[in-house]
């Protein structure tokens, strides 16, 4: 069959048949190493709109259509921006329950008050109101769309800055101690794909999802650069999160070791 893609970290040229087959191999491997999925479990899929959610949603859903021990619902913070009027359509092209919550208008008259073109609502505080809807509806845990552009272009950020412990949402925690009162696991089902593969799978698939995206300057010159020197070395966007994910092994291994020192 005639290729869809090339990938030059891999030097392979893809069909659509293998496309789908790589996208979802390198998502099971994602997911399998949380060790979120070996029982029941409810989990809540973050809608906002862009690509990678939807992509998400639709690849989890197909993955564990089988599984009556896996519950899942869609979760959508209403802007009243075109992400959330995407995000409520693919909801209704994936068929599953959804629940919707307002951002308040106070905080939303506040930011406008403050800046005629303010920044977009940071990660953190979305996620502190994903978490609370998510809670309301007993979900386990908590899947995003990030995908490996958003996760590299934030640990790229974190190093310029001095400051890779304090990424947001670089770090795929499952265990519930990793976390402060009140939240629950995150994972990041794509962190795996590059985001043009993310959109080819978006586009393949007749998935609903807003082009614009919300993000400062300083990510958006981080993504431009990081994204050129990837096309001339291809691979850096990989070795970024790797590089997370071993300083996150690093720091496992430690915190288990401290516990079993604790209880000896």
């Amino acid at each position: 069959m005639p290729a869809v893609i090339y990938q030059k970290y891999s030097g392979m040229h893809l069909c659509q048949s293998h496309f789908d087959d790589d996208v979802h191999r390198k998502v099971r491997e994602t997911i399998r190493q949380t060790g979120l999925f070996a029982h029941g479990l409810r989990l809540a899929l973050a809608m906002d709109g862009g690509k990678g959610s939807a992509v998400m949603a639709n690849i989890i859903k197909e993955l564990f259509a089988r599984r009556r021990d896996i519950d899942l619902a869609l979760l959508i913070l209403d802007d009243h921006g075109p992400g959330a009027k995407s995000a409520w359509i693919a909801s209704q092209q994936l068929g599953l329950r959804v629940s919707i919550k307002a951002l308040p208008v106070s905080l939303l008259n506040e930011r406008v008050a403050s800046d005629p073109a303010p920044d977009p609502i940071s990660f953190a505080q979305k996620m502190r109101m994903m978490t609370g809807l998510a809670r309301e509806m007993g979900a386990n845990a908590i899947a995003t769309g990030h995908d490996l552009d958003d996760m590299a272009t934030e640990v790229f950020i974190s190093y310029l800055e001095g400051n890779i412990c304090g990424l947001q949402y670089g770090r795929q925690e499952t265990r519930q101690e990793g976390y402060e009162q009140g939240m629950i696991p995150t994972i990041q089902p794509l962190r795996r794909i590059p985001g043009k593969e993310v959109r080819l799978y978006a586009l393949q698939h007749g998935l609903c999802f807003a082009e614009m995206r919300l993000e400062d300057e300083l990510h958006k010159e981080a993504r431009q650069e990081l994204c050129r020197f990837d096309s001339r070395h291809p691979g850096t966007k990989y070795s970024l999160l790797r590089s997370l994910e071993k300083l996150d092994k690093e720091r496992s291994d430690r915190s288990g070791s401290q516990r079993s020192k604790a209880f000896k």
